[in-house]
């Protein structure tokens, strides 16, 4: 909970102020409570493809299977190449 706390009021104070070393300097205090929480509820990092497709959600005009193509379609190619786009 400390963290949350501590992650809203950096973004906040990051957007106030607009300084990148502020901002990485919060995410680097909240970053031991992030693995703390993830490993007490069991989360695990997306993978490349979930990113892609929740990024693609985001725009309302692509459809749910167009997303979910460019989400696969990305993750085929990150396991062939290696690569991230």
């Amino acid at each position: 909970m400390a963290s949350k706390a501590i992650s809203t009021i950096g973004k906040y104070a990051a957007k106030k102020i607009g300084n990148k070393t502020f901002d990485k300097a919060i995410q680097k205090i909240s970053e031991p409570y992030e693995r703390l929480r993830r490993k007490a509820f069991e989360i695990k990092p997306l993978n490349v493809g979930e990113r892609e497709t929740i990024k693609c959600l985001q725009n309302p005009h692509n459809s749910s299977s167009y997303c979910k193509s460019v989400g696969n379609t990305v993750r085929k190619t990150y396991h062939k190449t290696g690569k991230y786009k």
